[in-house]
Parts: structure tokens; sequence; C-alpha cells
């Protein structure tokens, strides 16, 4: 062989290498948004009671399956990122294996069934037929799972991986399903009176500086605001922080090894992130009695029992990581952890990640203004400040979208904008423009005629249909074409009419427009759209 070979080879296997880590990032972008799509299903739409079905152990049991694929993912995807031998494995295997679209059906095929009982029973009726319920949401589950693992590469392979990488991820994988436990066995430290007692003086303190009138007493847990008590119980106290910071912080302190410093590591950045998390939990406490006391009841107790906080404490964690693993004190071996960084591709300008994190910080900021204000709307500049964040910082791979005007972009727009409109109905339960601050408005139509276009664009078709429609396979287009635009149509209030839209801008993607134009069709008809739901204040359009 000569050297020019051996250069072509080597040059080959990376293109393999970069192949398998797109689509790994895929499907596992592709898992956190179904999760996701699922436990807001089941938390926001349907409001399921576990305490209230006559399934009690049941229901608990499969809401506790949730927690921990959560922490099955969040760990998988950090035990890929610190070692590195098993990441290169990983993706040069996944890059080898065949496309199989198949399993991605097979995937999409799971989520629907996990979602057919909010169709079957409607959402007030999922507490009365919990069990066939939690069946399906089982069935559906497993069914999606399997298909994102096959989509990858055959389970074969997946064990020849899971053999090569030996006890590490043996280790990180128990740790990750034995997490909820873990925060369990840890809410006792809330019965600790001096942490109580710490925790309930600052709680008060920020409600009293907020100018709300408190009562307080620490001996029975209890808060009242306003006329409206809560009791802070160990599940709902917060304790779940402590036990995440320190189950991920142990866990990074197995992998790394030698590579940090590990007395500097126990000794101040532990107690400090403990510190972080217990600050963060006085102010969640806080923000969410004045939620019951000044906004709705039902918000402020879903808060406490929804997964929001495990999402957060979580977000935390990771932060604190991040923090660890580039910070060159706290490195024993700085200038290696430096140039395996310099190796990596930089993640700005990657496209594929580009259609995906923009998307998820979408869904994301729909629960966050949903626990917070009764009326979700009335949330929407924060929710809009995040969305153009997230799309800032994917800039360097948008700009590359290149877009030459055509008619039947503007056009298809056009028409979508004009059906929706002479088929809508007046919204009489909201109030028009003149309860409505200039913020409020502003930032409204820069979500509807911007933001909310472009993200959902590069998620749907740029990513979705791009990856189920392939290369010169009418057929299989077409299936892709329906799947997408009936999975966009449920992102609407009005489905029929989300999905003729979705098939609408997919057909301009698939006919050499590509992305760029579905994005201007779809700016054009939202633009319409907000004209004239701004002109009638018949907010409900948008």
């Amino acid at each position: 062989m000569s050297i020019s070979d051996q250069a072509l080879t080597a040059g080959e296997t990376g293109r393999v290498a970069q192949r398998g880590g797109r689509r790994l990032l895929l499907i596992l972008g592709l898992a956190v948004v179904e999760l996701f799509i699922i436990m807001v299903a089941y938390q926001l739409l349907a409001n399921v009671h576990c305490k209230f079905t006559g399934a009690d152990l049941a229901c608990t049991t499969v809401r506790s399956v949730a927690g921990r694929l959560l922490a099955l993912l969040t760990v998988l995807g950090l035990y890929l990122i610190l070692m590195r031998n098993a990441y290169h494995a990983l993706t040069a295997a996944i890059g080898q294996a065949p496309r199989r679209p198949s399993a991605l059906a097979l995937n999409f095929a799971g989520l629907i069934i996990a979602l057919v009982p909010l169709a079957l029973f409607g959402p007030a009726g999922i507490n009365a037929w919990i069990s066939p319920t939690l069946i399906l949401i089982c069935l559906g589950g497993a069914i999606a799972g399997l298909g994102g693992v096959l989509s990858l590469m055959p389970l074969r392979a997946w064990l020849v991986w899971l053999r090569g990488c030996g006890f590490s991820l043996t280790l990180a994988l128990m740790v990750a399903l034995v997490m909820p436990d873990i925060t369990r066995m840890m809410e006792p430290i809330w019965n600790i009176e001096a942490l109580t007692s710490v925790t309930f003086i600052l709680v008060t303190w920020v409600l009293e500086v907020s100018g709300a009138t408190v009562w307080s007493d620490a001996a029975l847990h209890l808060i009242r605001v306003d006329g409206f008590l809560v009791e802070i119980g160990e599940p709902c106290s917060g304790v779940e922080g402590f036990a995440l910071v320190t189950t991920f912080m142990g866990l990074y302190a197995l992998l790394m090894g030698r590579d940090i410093r590990q007395t500097r590591y126990w000794l101040v950045l532990f107690p400090a992130a403990l510190l972080l998390s217990w600050a963060f939990n006085v102010a969640r406490i806080a923000i969410l009695i004045l939620i019951g006391a000044w906004i709705a009841p039902e918000h402020a107790v879903n808060g406490f029992h929804s997964y929001a906080g495990w999402l957060m404490f979580t977000l935390l964690a990771l932060l604190v990581l991040a923090i660890a693993h580039r910070s060159r004190w706290l490195q024993s071996n700085p200038e290696a952890l430096a140039a395996a960084a310099a190796e990596l591709p930089p993640m700005r300008a990657d496209m594929l990640l580009a259609s995906i994190i923009p998307f998820i910080v979408m869904m994301l900021s729909g629960v966050l203004v949903s626990a917070i204000w009764a009326d979700p709307a009335q949330g929407y500049p924060l929710r809009a400040a995040m969305i153009a964040a997230a799309l800032l910082v994917f800039w360097p791979a948008l700009r590359q979208l290149a877009y030459r005007p055509r008619p039947i972009d503007i056009a298809a727009g056009a028409a979508i904008a004009a059906v929706w409109i002479v088929t809508s109905t007046p919204d009489i339960s909201r109030g028009g423009t003149d309860e409505r601050d200039m913020l409020w408005v502003g930032t409204r139509l820069l979500g509807t005629i911007v933001l909310v276009p472009i993200v959902e664009e590069l998620f749907f078709r740029g990513y979705l249909l791009r990856r189920m429609a392939g290369q010169s396979q009418i057929l299989r287009a077409v299936i892709a074409l329906l799947v997408t635009s009936a999975l966009f149509g449920l992102m609407h209030d009005r489905f029929a009419l989300g999905m003729a839209a979705g098939a609408i801008f997919g057909a301009l993607y698939l006919r050499g427009g590509g992305l760029a134009a579905a994005i201007v069709a779809h700016m054009v008809a939202n633009a319409l759209i907000a004209y004239v739901a701004f002109a009638t204040e018949n907010w409900a359009l948008i």
C-alpha cells in the first residue's frame, strides 16, 4: 500500500466516523424531543394525578420511567463527551452500518401509539382510563426506543460496542437508571432542622422583598401568602437538586479519574455546587408560591410535582461539570484537555445541531411559561428571547443557507394565510391590544413572523423530512411528506390546516426550493396572519 493509499484510507475512515457522529446526534436529539413530547402531553395537557387514578403504584412507576430515561440519555451523552475512545468507536460503527428507514418508521409509530390515549379518551378522561393509558404509553415507548436504537445499527453491533466499553459504561448506565431512587433516598435530608429552618427563613425573606404578606411555620413546613397555603414536603422540597448534583459530580470524578485534582474538586467545587443548588431551590419555592398566590394555584402545585424541577437541577449539575471540565485550576493535565477540545468540529456551524437544538429550546420554553403564567401567552416575551438566543448560537450554520426569491414561495405562503384567516373564528377568550403592552406585541410579532418559521422549518423540513425522504425515491419521499406534515399538524390547534400547510412547505422543499424556500413561505403565511390578528385583535389566529 502506498502513502497516498494510506492517506485516502485515513480520510475515508474520518468521513465514516463523521457520518456516524451526525447520525448519533440526530437520533439522540430525536429521543430527547419525543420523550419531552410525551412528558408534556401527560403532565400539562392531560394533567395526570396518580393519587386520583385508582392505580397509584402503576402510575407512579411509569412516571419514574420517564425520569430514568431522561437520566439515561443525559448520562450517556456525558459519557460519550468524556470518553473520547468510546465515542470514536461508536461513531465508526454507526457510520459503517447501513441506513434503516424502516427502523425510523418504527420509532415514529411508537410515538404515535404512546399518544393515542389523548385522542381516544381526551385530556380530561385520562385519569378515568389510566390502565389502558399506561399500557399504551409503555408499549409505544418500548417500540419507539427499539426503533431508535435499530436505526443507528443492528443489535449485534451494539453488543460488540458495549463489550468494548467495559465496566465504565456499565457503571454510568446503572447510575442513570437508579438516579430517581438516589433522589428519594436523600429526601430525609429535608428533615434536618438547620436546613429547613434556614431555607424557610430565606424563602420568607424573598417573598417579603417581593411585597407579599407572608405567614410561615418552619416546624410544620407551611407557608401562606395572600390566602395560598402550601406544605413543602420531602418529594417537592428540592432535595433532588442535592442528589442530582452529588450523583453527577461523583460519576464525573469516577470517569475522569486522575485527570482532575480530586482534592480541589471535592473540597471547593462540590460545596459550592451544593450551595448553588440550595439557593436555586429557595428561589424556586418562592416563585412557585407567588404563582399560586397571585396567578393560579394549580400551576404552582403542578410546578412542585412536575418534571420541571428535575430538568432544571439536571441542567444546573451539567453546568457545574462544564465549569469543572474547562477549568485549568481543576484539571491535572490542562494541555491535553485543550488539545482534545481543538480536535472537535465547531458546533455552532453544524447544521444538524442547528436543526434540532432550537426546536428543543422552543418546546422547553413552552413548558417554562406554562409553569409560571396561568395564561402561557403572557410569557411569550420570555419564549421569544430563549428561541432567539438559540438561533443566535447557531448563526454560523444558518448563514450558510442560500436562497433565490421565487414567486411560487410567496404565493404559497399567501394562499395558506388566506385559508387560515377565512376559516378562523373570533377570539372572545382573550383581550385586545389595549391589554397587551408594546413588549408583548413586538415579541409576539417577531416570534410569529421570524423565529417560529425558522425553528419549525429547520426541524420538520431540514431535519425530519430530509432524513426520511432520502434521495431519488418518490414513494419514500411521499410517505416522509405525509408523516412530517402530520407531526407538524399536531403542533397546531387546527390539525387539518396545519398538516396541509406542512405538506405545502414540504413540497416546496422537495421540489428544488430547499429549506430557505420553505422558511420564506412560512414567514409570508405567518406575516399575513399576524397582520390580520393585530388589526382585528383576534390573537387566536396566531
